[in-house]
């Protein structure tokens, strides 16, 4: 016997559930939302985690076990991992497109397959590597400074010999 009341009562227990929240609101009276001002689509879909000049997609999340950040005064460096449900091609595009937003300019990249990213300011350098996975991608982004004077020393013309690599 109590069986026969069990689907009944779970029925109308589930239709008060959902529709107990739309209900709530008396006379069709609307509050009205705090005035908050209006984010540009960028805010809304970046964030910055360890690296204040980094972008991030907000749909990625750290993996803290797996990153390792140095910081001091004078310098942060490290490596930082995060995972997140992204299609590799697109995080490689969003860093392509915002990285040099925040001053960094790209060097080199590796794309399809491998993703690797190389970018540089005057004073460091990042490494961005996309890994593709079955159900999430992995990012690692490396972040570390520059020997002091070695800037100079590997743009200069003597340093690599510009030869045509497509022979």
């Amino acid at each position: 016997m109590c069986k026969r009341y069990l689907l009944p009562l779970a029925m109308v227990l589930l239709f008060m559930i959902f529709t107990g929240c739309t209900a709530s609101k008396e006379n069709g009276a609307v509050t009205p939302e705090p005035d908050t001002p209006p984010r540009s689509a960028e805010e809304a879909t970046n964030a910055y985690f360890d690296f204040d000049d980094i972008p991030v997609p907000k749909e990625m999340e750290t993996k803290p076990d797996e990153s390792i950040l140095f910081h001091s005064p004078n310098l942060k460096a490290g490596a930082v991992v995060f995972e997140g449900r992204v299609e590799a091609i697109s995080l490689f595009d969003f860093f392509i497109n915002n990285m040099p937003k925040e001053n960094w300019h790209l060097r080199s990249y590796f794309k399809y397959g491998r993703y690797i990213m190389v970018f540089e300011k005057p004073n460091k350098d990042c490494i961005i590597r996309i890994i593709d996975a079955s159900f999430t991608t992995e990012l690692q982004i490396w972040v570390t400074p520059r020997f002091p004077g070695e800037t100079d020393k590997l743009r200069g013309p003597e340093a690599v010999p510009e030869t045509n690599l497509m022979q």
